[in-house]
């Protein structure tokens, strides 16, 4: 890609997200930056508020030597106020989403005279997202002598024509791999009863020794339930949706940054084009809707070079899911295995004997061990009685701090495909529709599913597969 954008041709690169595509087309952009004239000579398009952000702090970082050198992220959800002084000011790299860039257009506070290249960046998320019709109206705006750069992990029939009709004689650089995710990636998948994921969740975040991780729903609501649910448990965990406004969800993603939280529960779309070293895990609470998505998801982690582990959780009725995953990515899933009730008992009694073993040395050691022999011997008790008594006031102010009991065993389930009935369709159809970004499920929307609402076994499954919902 560099060499080609290098010469100033146009560029049609097909790429996986987490690739490097960022650095592919600043580094040779920037290039061609002349830092003496202040106006827009760069303009980048990417679907998200959050990979705009991060595009634009990537030429900060890449130009960090440059003087006189201005970036200017301008996107929705934001005041036009800040994003109109940062443009009367100057800057040469606009990076922004398609309908906020669309805007300023039209209100003639973003002028396109100087500019020399322009970059579609995920295109084929633009699309999904409905943004194209807003795309190619940018396009149809630039100077003809624009250099442009379209990346897309797809080829979906309307960005082939947008392609065809502003990339003329384009360079086409494309970057396949035998497997769909980066090798570094170790993907594993835990079959598990609807009624029990939260269950199976918590073990995981448990016994896993992750720095920081992404766990993905569905639906907007449910990153909120699903974060109370965990921050009850004790963990630094915050939701990340929609519905959170844009100053909300940039403290969010710079919390998880920082270290002040570390587990963030994402939609798909709020989570697009987040690139935060930490995260080490991605875990699918919910069954994406697609194998674009499942890729995308799984590709939070094991970027640039560093190593990560993703995790499923499929219900019975999901099961038949997890083929068209496998095929999608041509990786299959390792089993993942929860260690049993005895082995987690130990493992939380050996948590609890070092957190104690680490206040022997505290200052206030001495004054407490004092208070409890006056206590014990006021009261002619042992001192280990006493010690006992503290230990089950500790429980009841802070349930669960203790490893009193043993954990329950969760029910096993079969990782192996449900039967289907034979008027269902054939293997491989009215699951995942591979590689057809927007085209989901079955006809109806519903995940394919065994007469009666029973997977093989006759247990029950919760209220069935996904229902697409507002994200």
């Amino acid at each position: 890609a560099i060499p080609a954008l290098l010469a100033g041709n146009h560029l049609l690169g097909v790429a996986q997200t987490g690739t490097g595509k960022t650095a592919a087309f600043a580094l040779p952009l920037l290039s061609r930056i002349d830092a003496n004239v202040a106006e827009p000579q760069i303009l980048v398009l990417a679907p998200t508020r959050e990979l705009a952000i991060q595009v634009a702090e990537a030429f900060t970082t890449y130009a960090s030597k440059f003087r006189n050198f201005h970036v200017l992220p301008i996107y929705g959800g934001q005041d036009f106020a800040p994003q109109i002084r940062g443009l009367k000011r100057g800057a040469q790299v606009i990076v922004g989403t398609p309908g906020r860039m669309l805007d300023h257009l039209r209100k003639g506070t973003l002028k396109l005279g100087s500019l020399k290249a322009l970059v579609l960046d995920e295109a084929d998320e633009m699309l999904r997202m409905g943004f194209i019709d807003d795309v190619e109206a940018i396009l149809s705006k630039t100077p003809d002598t624009c250099q442009r750069a379209l990346f897309s992990a797809t080829m979906p029939p309307q960005i082939k024509k947008v392609a065809q009709t502003y990339l003329k004689n384009a360079t086409e650089v494309r970057i396949e791999s035998e497997t769909r995710t980066v090798e570094r990636i170790a993907q594993f998948v835990l079959p598990v009863y609807a009624e029990r994921k939260l269950d199976a969740l918590t073990r995981i975040l448990e016994v896993e020794p992750f720095d920081a991780s992404i766990i993905f729903v569905r639906t907007k609501a449910e990153t909120t339930l699903l974060a109370e649910k965990l921050s009850a448990r004790g963990h630094a965990v915050a939701p990340l949706s929609g519905d959170l406004n844009q100053r909300q969800r940039e403290q969010t993603v710079e919390d998880l940054k920082r270290g002040k939280k570390d587990i963030i529960i994402a939609t798909d779309v709020a989570a697009r084009g987040l690139d935060v070293p930490r995260i080490t895990h991605v875990i699918n609470y919910d069954v994406p809707y697609d194998t674009e998505a499942y890729i995308h998801r799984v590709g939070r982690t094991g970027r640039a070079g560093r190593v990560g582990k993703a995790i499923l959780l499929v219900t019975p009725r999901e099961r038949s899911w997890l083929r068209t995953l496998e095929r999608a990515t041509n990786s299959p899933m390792e089993p993942y295995q929860l260690p049993s009730p005895a082995a987690l008992q130990k493992m939380r009694v050996e948590q609890f004997e070092a957190q104690l073993l680490g206040f022997m040395d505290d200052p206030r050691s001495a004054k407490a061990m004092a208070l409890l022999d006056d206590i014990a011997e006021r009261n002619e008790l042992d001192i280990a009685a006493v010690a006992g008594a503290l230990a089950c006031l500790l429980e009841a102010s802070q349930p669960d701090s203790l490893p009193l009991e043993q954990p329950e065993a969760l029910p096993e389930v079969s990782a192996a495909a449900p039967r289907r009935d034979r008027k269902g369709p054939p293997p491989g159809k009215g699951g995942f529709r591979k590689g057809a970004p927007g085209k989901k499920f079955s006809k109806d929307g519903k995940p394919p599913h065994r007469k009666g609402g029973k997977p093989a076994g006759g247990k029950p499954t919760g209220k069935g597969g996904p229902k697409r919902a507002p994200r």
